[in-house]
C-alpha cells in the first residue's frame, strides 16, 4: 500500500522557494543573471547543475529559477542535466559571458546540448518564468556570486 502512494507521487518540480516576480534593477557595480528551467520539461528530467566560473551554484529542477549577481566582466555560465559524476560544467567551463554592470540577463537551461545556456529577452523569459519557484535547497559554492543589490541600496551605502 505504501508503494502505491509512492508511485502516485507527483514528478519532482521546484516547490520550495518563492514564486517568480519581476526582479528589481541591479546596482551599477553588479551584473544580474536570472537562470531558469522551463515548466514543460519532461517530468523525469533530472536536476540541472548550474556552474558559475567553473564552480557549483545551484541545482535547478523543472520550473525552477535562481537569481544571482556577479561583478561585471567576463564569466562562464554553464548548466548540465544529470552530469554526475563527471561534472563537466565544473571541470571544463566553455560558455563565456561578458556581463555588463547594472544589467540583467535572462538565460534558460538548454535541455539538450553541451551546457550552453539559452539567452532570452526579458518579456519572453518572464512569460516562461510564470509560476516558477526559486531554488534555495543548496548553498552556492561559486566564489564570484555575491548578494544582489538594487541601485537605491548602492546610493544608501555611499551616503554613510
Amino acid at each position: 500500500m505504501k508503494m502505491a502512494a509512492l508511485d502516485a507521487a507527483p514528478a519532482p518540480t521546484a516547490r520550495k522557494g518563492a514564486v517568480y516576480r519581476t526582479v528589481p534593477a541591479v546596482a551599477p557595480d553588479l551584473a544580474q543573471v536570472v537562470f531558469f528551467r522551463s515548466a514543460t520539461v519532461r517530468p523525469s528530467a533530472g536536476e540541472a547543475h548550474v556552474h558559475v566560473d567553473g564552480e557549483f551554484h545551484v541545482a535547478l529542477k523543472p520550473n525552477g529559477f535562481t537569481r544571482l549577481c556577479v561583478a561585471p566582466g567576463a564569466h562562464s555560465l554553464q548548466a548540465y542535466i544529470d552530469d554526475a559524476p563527471l561534472y563537466a560544467g565544473k571541470a571544463q567551463p566553455k560558455t563565456p559571458a561578458m556581463l555588463e554592470g547594472g544589467k540583467t540577463v535572462f538565460v534558460a537551461v538548454a535541455e539538450m546540448g553541451e551546457g550552453a545556456p539559452v539567452r532570452h529577452r526579458k518579456r519572453e523569459a518572464e512569460r516562461m518564468l510564470k509560476d516558477a519557484r526559486e531554488q534555495r535547497q543548496v548553498i552556492s559554492r561559486a566564489d564570484s556570486v555575491q548578494p544582489c543589490r538594487e541601485p537605491s541600496q548602492q546610493v544608501a551605502r555611499r551616503g554613510r
